[in-house]
């Protein structure tokens, strides 16, 4: 059973005595009863900006260990890469340790005495959690693992044991030396054995002594010379960071390294349609997952062909609208568009549509401004231009 909990995760601090402090909220914070942990565990949710009013969008799902000291990085990341258009949004899950992190986080006891619990707390994530967060939200099947320190060691321990589990594996400053490097002995075994091991696999390093750079260069050397045609990788290297800085700067880098040729730039505008749609399906061929022409590439496409070709430039946008209909952006560029082709009325209704929904999809109040400004130059302009 899931408890939501309003999850309160940062204050802005004001100035003293002169106003009360507003909370603000990143995600929500869940609680899931597991059998099979025999105990109840704490989960946070971030949701991308869009997922409030796209709801024909289906997103990829970044789980990430240690919840309750990664989740707030990793969903800024996730938020400002998308906004940059290196990523596509995603949904971030950020799964709660316990005190208990050894017992979950190591496949074998070592030499400890609580170690060997990572197959339970595996079948935790694939039996109970994912299957709960898939049946709440609109996912579309794409899952990433995010571990640091032991959580790395975890997320190693999943590729080999069960590589289908996750599409992608992001392992920072993973545990290397826990039971004589089995992490790098059972990768090893597993690419030995199974050549249909693929996805993405992603390892890096902070500053590190010379008996665990020893052990990260052993399984960079494992991933180098054993690992299956279908598995990209990258072993990246941050000698400037300490064990416990190097999350912040590897999650960007691993995400980068993971959606390598998605971003679509502005110069690319031009180049048209046919490029565009090749740009996103040469991503998709990479991932091994679709990713559609994004909102963003599609209105550009079309704005660069509103001066010398309207016509054809409606139709980009009458496809932009009906593949993205609760979008602000979305029913502005229709609304360009007919205006462009002196349709005045419709774009009128248009633009009053696009600053309904911006109002609608809580936008910032400068966006919302700026959706009104629009909204009212694209009615001034039949008087311009002396049209009835």
């Amino acid at each position: 059973m899931l408890r939501p909990l309003t999850f309160l995760f940062l204050a802005l601090i004001c100035c003293a005595g002169t106003r009360a402090a507003e909370s603000v909220t990143i995600g929500q914070h869940y609680s899931i009863n597991s059998p099979t942990l025999a105990e109840d565990r704490s989960y946070r949710v971030y949701l991308p900006a869009s997922y409030r009013w796209a709801t024909n969008r289906r997103y990829p799902v970044l789980y990430v260990l240690d919840g309750q000291t990664r989740f707030a990085h990793t969903a800024a990341t996730a938020e400002t890469l998308a906004a940059a258009g290196d990523i596509p949004e995603m949904i971030v899950v950020g799964v709660d340790s316990t005190e208990q992190r050894s017992r979950d986080f190591t496949p074998t006891g070592g030499s400890t005495a609580t170690g060997g619990g990572a197959d339970k707390y595996k079948r935790f994530l694939s039996s109970e959690l994912i299957p709960a967060v898939e049946q709440e939200y609109r996912t579309n099947g794409y899952r990433i693992l995010s571990g640091h320190s032991l959580g790395g060691l975890f997320v190693l321990h999943c590729l080999s044991a069960e590589p289908s589990l996750f599409q992608a594996y992001v392992a920072i400053s993973p545990t290397l030396d826990w039971d004589n490097k089995i992490a790098q002995r059972t990768l090893q075994r597993t690419f030995e054995t199974d050549s249909t091991v693929k996805g993405f696999a992603y390892v890096a390093r902070s500053e590190d002594g010379t008996a665990a750079l020893a052990d990260f260069e052993a399984v960079a050397d494992t991933f180098k010379n054993k690992a299956p045609p279908g598995l990209r990788w990258q072993a990246a290297a941050f000698p400037q960071e300490t064990h416990t800085s190097a999350p912040l700067l590897a999650q960007v880098d691993a995400l980068r390294n993971l959606y390598q040729g998605y971003r679509f730039t502005r110069e690319d505008y031009a180049k048209g349609l046919a490029y565009a749609e090749e740009h996103f399906s040469k991503a998709s061929r990479l991932m091994g997952t679709p990713l559609p022409i994004t909102e963003e590439a599609l209105s550009g496409v079309a704005y660069a062909l509103l001066e010398s070709k309207p016509k054809d430039a409606a139709k980009l946008f009458q496809r932009n609208l009906e593949a993205n209909p609760n979008s602000a952006d979305a029913h502005l560029g229709m609304a360009d568009a007919l205006a462009k082709n002196g349709k005045w009325k419709d774009a009128a209704r248009e633009a009053d549509r696009a600053v309904a929904l911006a109002a609608e999809n809580q936008l910032s109040a400068p966006a919302q401004s700026y959706f009104k400004d629009r909204a009212a130059r694209i009615k001034e302009g039949p008087k311009k231009k002396g049209a009835k």
